[in-house]
């Protein structure tokens, strides 16, 4: 990776021994926010950065990210940090003297799109190329997380003798089997074709979704292909997150049980829907069989 020239020979390896037990698409993902951090440094190496540093580099990223974003790289970077103090590389964690960037869980209008922006957004996939018209539909009816997506393995897709398609996502505690749309499954097969792959799905180790560079795609991959569809159907104020915020509301708007969702997207507590309650009536009036069986979606007739 050329990125990986900002840092020193030492750096590199220290971060190679602290990501060692990290997924490719998770580790991919914290050397992004080291180098960042690296750059910012200019000539300064990690072990030095002092309090003040790390304050100026969070006031830094706040001026040209979201706060979910900013969020995210404070939390990247006071865990790397607290490696560097466990393995004695530096005394103090810099970072615990810097305030946190936090993001309301309260969800608004901004956070959730409504059927019929989703319907438009379906109406413009015909525009993508195969892989990913099958991301988008794959997030907006699974409500997964980008890690989810980017980690899923052939493996995890299976069909019961009924013809109903599965799906098993997250890890550890979060690990859930969840109900495919057909529309969704059917891009899959039509995904497998364009990639020469054989009809039959085979359970192997290979990840579903990959680059023509790769065997694997990363999430910064996967929000590009999101905000080139959004922008393509006009809706460039929202972001990947959305999806999985939209999937929730609208079930619940729908009459899904909290406990249902919680199911779906594998939350720690059915009352994270709270978190809903603002937005619900500005979506319209058992998670994805509501999406499933609803006819104001244009996906259901595909």
């Amino acid at each position: 990776m050329e990125n990986e020239k900002v840092l020193e020979d030492i750096e590199y390896e220290v971060f190679k021994d602290f990501s060692k037990k990290l997924e490719p698409t998770t580790r991919h993902d914290y050397l992004s926010k080291v180098i960042l951090f690296k750059k910012f440094l200019e000539e300064k190496e990690l072990v030095y950065a002092s309090k003040e540093d790390c304050k100026k580099f969070i006031d830094y990223v706040q001026t040209i990210y979201k706060k979910s974003t900013c969020e995210k790289i404070y939390s990247y970077l006071h865990s790397f940090y607290n490696y560097l103090k466990k393995e004695e590389y530096i005394e103090i964690n810099p970072f615990r003297y810097v305030e946190k960037p936090t993001v309301s869980r309260i969800k608004s209008k901004d956070d959730v799109l409504s059927i019929q922006e989703i319907n438009k957004l379906i109406d413009t996939l015909y525009k993508l190329n195969i892989r990913d018209k099958t991301i988008i539909v794959f997030l907006i009816t699974t409500g997964c997380l980008l890690n989810e997506l980017v980690s899923l393995k052939w493996k995890d897709l299976m069909v019961d003798d009924k013809d109903n398609y599965y799906v098993r996502l997250g890890k550890k505690k979060k690990e859930r089997i969840v109900k495919l749309h057909p529309y969704c499954f059917r891009l899959i097969e039509e995904y497998r074709r364009y990639s020469l792959l054989p009809e039959v799905i085979m359970p192997t180790e290979d990840f579903v979704f990959t680059t023509q560079k790769s065997n694997y795609i990363t999430d910064r991959n996967v929000r590009l292909i999101v905000r080139k569809a959004l922008d393509l159907a006009g809706l460039s104020n929202y972001s990947a997150k959305d999806f999985r915020h939209s999937f929730a509301a609208i079930s619940l708007r729908l009459g899904a049980d909290e406990e249902d969702v919680k199911n779906q997207l594998g939350w720690s507590d059915k009352y994270y829907a709270i978190r809903y309650k603002y937005v619900l009536n500005f979506v319209d009036s058992q998670s994805v069989d509501y999406l499933i069986d609803n006819d104001e979606f244009l996906i259901n007739n595909k």
